[in-house]
């Protein structure tokens, strides 16, 4: 956004909240044979999910469903089973508890389409969050062994899932029947806005100085101190469980590693940032609500697709990228009929401007501190800027001047007021001082 004050034209371009470090869930170095199997193992058993009545949860697979090989899919459905049997006992070598080995027969993969298959189980399966950065692995011409390990003991893992699962359905519970998908989104967004803090503490060059647990579903909804990893798993999760399809989606913003959702809303898909949209102007709050792919590309890098890396980049031995942070799924979103100030907000299609009268007289009547409208792509953005508030007529005082007309006690000051403006969103928000 940029700040103008109404005299003298003073710019000030607000800072975006920067982005965060990823955790990096398969670095090279952790690769090695599995350990010997274990004999016992504790099942993990989540206590049931009270979702809201009405909407029927749906399971994220759009990663699973872009695997190439069946012999992929078939380890991701078998590491999936084996997630929730963890040894009590870590192992001596990687200090992590083992799960039961998964031994595929007939289905030789190399070692990065056993990375491949375990992005693919992480980017659908956010209430899956023990994983480590741990694995291992053995292939020859007929055998597959892969083993994951855990960051905590069953028994931890089992009152992490818990609360997890408990944090959730308290939300839930908030949800009343018969919203749309977007009324649906709307709370979820909202919520984790309202409850969860961004750790600005986080140490983005050695990850070993960040505690892990910021980067999981649990840091946010149980612990509400998260990066964007959590801020988009969470978001992911609590769609899902709304029965909105939602994933995440890796790539870059300020020369930083970055991770948000794309969410579909009837037939379309859209890009949300909720960790962009956690800023303390309230009227950038949705800035990164269901925008389309020209609007988010201005100002984020996507990570590329599994199929245009090389094995030796997957493996994180070469280049920039790795397993973790490629995408297996990226829907394209050129629709913006369900972006927020698209929809939420006045539109000013024609300077006569009376949608942008009729939203500026109820805010004026709330004597809300902020006015947001919306520039129709019928006018030019800069010129409409312009021709509302710098060059003559500078029709936005008419409008104020119509509005303090119909306002019995007090008016909103024309000479102590400032617009932000921002183009992609092509939205003005106007700060209201009123005496």
């Amino acid at each position: 956004m940029k700040k103008h004050i109404f005299a003298g034209l003073c710019v000030v371009t607000a800072i975006l909240l920067g982005s965060c470090a990823l955790l990096d869930y398969l670095p090279t170095a952790r690769v090695s044979r599995p350990t010997e199997a274990l004999d016992s193992y504790l099942q993990v058993v989540p206590d049931e999910a009270s979702y809201s009545k009405g909407y029927e949860p749906v399971q994220s697979s759009y990663s699973y469903d872009a695997l190439p090989l069946e012999g992929e899919k078939s380890l991701y459905e078998r590491l999936c089973e084996s997630c929730y049997d963890i040894s009590s006992e870590k192992d001596a070598d990687t200090d992590r508890y083992p799960m039961p080995q998964v031994k595929l027969d007939g289905y030789p993969l190399s070692e990065a389409e056993v990375r491949t298959v375990v992005k693919a189980l992480t980017d659908d399966h956010p209430e899956i969050f023990w994983l480590t950065g741990t694995m291992g692995y053995y292939s020859d011409y007929e055998t597959t062994i892969v083993q994951l390990y855990a960051s905590y003991s069953p028994e931890e893992v089992d009152q992490r899932v818990n609360a997890v699962r408990a944090a959730a359905n308290d939300f839930y519970q908030t949800v009343p029947d018969g919203l749309s998908e977007y009324e649906r989104e709307k709370l979820v967004h909202d919520y984790l806005l309202d409850h969860l803090e961004y750790d600005r503490n986080v140490d983005t060059i050695d990850f070993d100085n960040n505690d892990p647990d910021i980067y999981t579903v649990y840091g946010a909804l149980v612990n509400g101190l998260t990066v964007c990893e959590g801020y988009a798993r969470s978001f992911q999760m609590l769609m899902n469980g709304l029965g909105i399809d939602c994933v995440g989606v890796m790539g870059e913003s300020s020369d930083q590693m970055h991770i948000w959702n794309s969410v579909k809303l009837g037939d379309n898909w859209y890009n949300v940032d909720a960790t962009w949209n956690d800023r303390e102007e309230p009227y950038a709050r949705y800035l990164y609500f269901n925008i389309n792919d020209d609007e988010l590309y201005s100002d984020h890098t996507l990570s590329p697709m599994f199929d245009e890396l090389s094995d030796s980049e997957i493996n994180g031995e070469e280049g920039k990228y790795s397993a973790s942070v490629m995408n297996l799924f990226v829907p394209e979103c050129h629709d913006r009929q369900m972006g927020y100030y698209y929809r939420e907000s006045p539109h000013l299609a024609d300077y006569e401007g009376a949608d942008v009268k009729v939203g500026l007289l109820t805010s004026a009547q709330k004597q809300e501190d902020y006015f947001v409208f919306y520039i129709e792509e019928s006018l030019d953005y800069h010129k409409a800027v312009s021709q509302l508030f710098t060059e003559y007529p500078q029709y936005f005082f008419g409008y104020l001047n119509a509005v303090n007309n119909t306002l019995p006690d007090y008016s909103i000051d024309s000479s102590n007021a400032s617009y932000y403006t921002h183009e992609k969103s092509r939205i003005v928000a106007v700060e209201l001082h009123y005496y």
